[in-house]
């Protein structure tokens, strides 16, 4: 068994740590199986911020289910024996959802502390030059996690010449993809603060700001984390795989238009589907959870076995939503 070890602030068993092969970077994987890392800090220890029970159903519940979906997708193909990175660089549908989101959440989980302390000189002045201020990167950051319709990610990646950008994703969407370095994200999947703020994501964001490490962020700016073909805003070689939007001064207009294009084919994927024998609605921005279908999952990419949650019949007996 090969076991591949990222660096980050969780801890591994005596058994993992004779086996551990080291990469720079924020997950452990396992060939053939992945398991829940423990937190790097008690489940109550964000409070009164981020309450013990949003840590029980978003770590405890949510991310256990996109490992669970992801063992079972990876099992007897040729994504067992890869890292992470590289599924959410090549997958695509169930799971390049599956497993972008067990990387996002844990690199979420770990860019949490309950002692923040001072930011780091190197990453306060990087902020600075690139925003003008840390108000002013926190602001702008704010405003581009607000502005995420429905569920999705809010990020702080650097480009290759170590400049900053602040990047919308939806789903399970992770800037590698486009060539970017994440250094910190904001998850604004409604289970990530519903239990504590209800329908106010403004309120979690604000109140988020006290729990980020920055030590964390600022040293992920020197590790390695394997990215797409890198993008730039200089006019240099651009690969865009997934749908992203960087917030920043500066306007392309053929990256608008690529944008444009990829979101309507987002939206004409998350269209509906009725069972004609129950009056099911298989709603791909829910998923089925339960059936091992990840939010954001398009019907047309649900596997040729499932099945109507509520009857039991197949795909073949249900229709477009009019």
């Amino acid at each position: 068994m090969e076991i591949r070890c990222f660096e980050n602030n969780f801890h591994t068993s005596s058994m993992a740590k004779d086996l551990i092969f080291s990469v720079k970077t924020d997950l452990i994987s396992f060939t053939m199986i992945y398991t829940l890392p423990p937190l790097p800090y008690a489940s109550d220890a964000l409070e009164p911020k981020m309450s013990q029970e949003t840590i029980d159903y978003h770590y405890g519940k949510h991310l256990q289910t996109y490992i669970d979906n992801l063992n079972r997708l990876i099992a007897g193909t040729p994504f067992e024996d890869v890292p992470l990175e590289t599924m959410i660089l090549t997958a695509s549908g169930p799971l390049f959802n599956n497993a972008a989101q067990v990387w996002n959440h844990t690199f979420f989980f770990n860019t949490l502390t309950p002692v923040p302390r001072e930011m780091p000189p190197i990453l306060k002045e990087t902020l600075i030059r690139d925003f003008g201020s840390v108000d002013g990167f926190k602001e702008k950051f704010k405003k581009a996690a607000l502005e995420i319709f429905g569920s999705g990610w809010a990020w702080l990646a650097a480009d290759k010449k170590g400049r900053l950008h602040i990047i919308q994703e939806s789903n399970a969407g992770n800037p590698i993809r486009a060539g970017y370095k994440p250094l910190m994200t904001m998850d604004v999947w409604e289970h990530a603060y519903y239990i504590d703020y209800r329908n106010r994501r403004a309120a979690f964001i604000d109140n988020c700001w006290e729990l980020i490490n920055w030590h964390k962020v600022a040293d992920r700016m020197t590790e390695h984390i394997p990215v797409a073909e890198m993008t730039d805003l200089a006019g240099e070689k651009v690969v865009v795989t997934e749908t992203v939007v960087v917030t920043t001064d500066e306007d392309d207009e053929k990256e608008d238009d690529l944008a444009e294009t990829q979101t309507s084919q987002k939206i004409r994927n998350m269209e509906k589907y009725v069972c004609v024998i129950c009056g099911y609605i298989y709603d791909p921005a829910e998923g089925d959870p339960e059936g091992g279908i990840a939010p954001g999952t398009p019907f047309e990419e649900l596997p040729d076995d499932w099945t109507c949650p509520a009857c039991g019949v197949g795909k073949e007996h249900f229709e477009k939503e009019k």
